[in-house]
């Protein structure tokens, strides 16, 4: 099997840690060591499928002893940290595959992609909505033109983080999430999601525009904003909100319009919907299709490819860099009023 290590065990490991135990049943990857610098995480009920797991309260100290025991590192830590500890690893000489965002500045993400040519290590981002079959399957209508050309298309991410607010609870470890100069707010931390998925689809705009408000959830950035990214011949608008009172329903949506027909895709939870329509009127249920389990294969993607000895041919590190640069392009629109923004 192949042998991973996670360093980081917050919110986000969790789920990691679920597609790892898929994976671990399957006789395909196993997590062989853990670090977190707070011990009590180290005891954490998750980590129980992995029980014989070497556990570690220092970065440095783990990457040193487990050179030559493990096939790559996954970082499960906060945006800022993301740079520093993947080049780190990197050096090392483990592949790297680091949660999302890439990073918190584009010089920082270019940097990671530097330093994995450097090395000859491979890195991946896991932009987990990249390994959505769903988005997935809508992808292949795009490049298979069956229906023509995209014309439009519109993106809905609304969670909820407006309890955490108003119950005056830490929003991340040491309430990171909230420094806007840590986390770059739901602009960079949710919005990106859906911009790196637009960007799988589309490839790179022209340019973007966007309005957006701060709730108070961060100090500065953007908790709920609309962004419209613009390409030759067609937009894309996409929203997102961090600031839902009462939270009950997160919306996650995506319908891209073609010359010939749409495609709809809908997986909040209760309404859950994905078909695409002709321009005759045919519909075609792809419901079977509208499956979300994407911590599972990002992990069984990255690893399979260390496994075969291959280099990344999707989601690969320079397309995660444009993500970041398109997240903070949007953000510059907002604090401009809107003004388009070129790329």
């Amino acid at each position: 099997m192949i042998k991973a290590g996670i360093i980081g065990n917050g919110g986000i490991a969790r789920s990691h840690l679920r597609g790892y135990s898929r994976l671990f049943e399957e006789g395909e990857v196993e997590v062989v060591a853990f670090c977190d610098f707070r011990p009590e995480r180290l005891e954490d009920e998750f980590l129980n499928v992995f029980t014989n797991a070497r556990k570690y309260t220092d970065i440095d100290e783990m990457l040193k002893a487990e050179q030559g025991k493990l096939d790559y590192i996954d970082i499960c830590l906060p945006t800022y940290l993301h740079a520093e500890i993947a080049i780190k690893a990197m050096e090392a000489g483990y592949d790297v595959m680091s949660e999302k965002p890439m990073a918190r500045t584009v010089e920082q993400a270019e940097s990671m992609v530097e330093a994995s040519k450097r090395t000859g290590k491979r890195l991946m981002i896991a932009y987990c909505n990249r390994f959505n079959l769903a988005a997935q399957t809508i992808k292949e209508i795009i490049d298979s033109g069956e229906f023509g050309k995209p014309v439009s298309a519109q993106f809905q991410r609304h969670g909820g983080t407006y309890d955490i607010l108003r119950n005056g609870k830490s929003f991340g470890f040491n309430d990171w999430f909230r420094n806007y100069e840590l986390s770059g707010s739901g602009a960079l931390d949710m919005h990106v999601h859906d911009i790196d998925v637009i960007r799988g689809m589309f490839g790179m705009p022209k340019a973007v525009t966007m309005v957006g408000k701060n709730m108070g959830i961060t100090d500065g950035g953007y908790d709920t904003e609309v962004a419209t990214y613009i390409y030759d011949d067609m937009f894309v608008l996409s929203s997102c909100d961090w600031y839902v009172p009462s939270n009950k329903f997160d919306m996650r949506g995506i319908r891209v319009n073609f010359e010939r027909g749409y495609v709809f895709q809908d997986r909040s939870p209760g309404r859950e919907v994905f078909m695409k329509v002709a321009e005759d009127g045919t519909v075609t249920d792809l419901a079977e299709k509208n499956v979300f389990d994407p911590f599972y294969h990002e992990i069984k993607y990255f690893a399979g490819k260390i496994k075969a000895g291959e280099e990344l041919d999707y989601n690969r590190p320079e397309e995660s860099v444009d993500s970041i640069r398109m997240a903070l392009a949007a953000i510059e629109s907002a604090d401009k009023g809107g003004e388009k923004i070129n790329f």
